[in-house]
């Protein structure tokens, strides 16, 4: 049987475009407004391990997220504008009575039926109140977070 490629999906809250080093803008040297010349100096942060998952894999760069976080990761997981998937404008929280429906597959479900062993490690924020809204019970074999 042919090998499946492995998977590393990253979802980072609160990232800016050029946040990550291989969408970094490399600053010239020598101009004359003052400006820093280096990535040091700008106060930007290298992510060299990233930037080499990026070089060797395949980066997604054309999508939409929402302003909060729920929302943003119900749309990524289940493929789906979080509308019609329920997750508002909100944050979802410990004691909120709800999280991600059931009748939504979610992308390590989908993996998993693939074949694939699934882990989360982070924030969920897609359902705690009840265990069917868990990351474990949504197609993660493990969570940390």
């Amino acid at each position: 049987a042919p090998r499946r490629p492995h998977v590393l999906f990253i979802l980072a809250d609160d990232f800016g475009w050029n946040d990550v080093g291989y969408h970094q803008n490399q600053v010239s040297s020598g101009n004359p407004e003052g400006y820093p010349t280096t990535n040091a100096e700008a106060g930007i942060m290298p992510t060299p391990i990233i930037d080499a998952l990026a070089s060797e894999g395949v980066k997604l760069e054309n999508y939409y997220v929402q302003p909060l976080c729920s929302p943003t990761r119900s749309a990524l997981l289940t493929g789906r504008y979080p509308q019609h998937t329920g997750i508002g404008p909100d944050v979802i929280v410990i004691n909120w009575p709800y999280g991600v429906p059931a009748r939504e597959t979610l992308l390590p479900e989908r993996m998993k039926d693939a074949g694939y062993k699934t882990h989360m490690v982070g924030k969920w924020h897609l359902g705690t109140c009840d265990e069917r809204y868990l990351p474990t019970f949504r197609g993660f074999d493990s969570f940390l977070g």
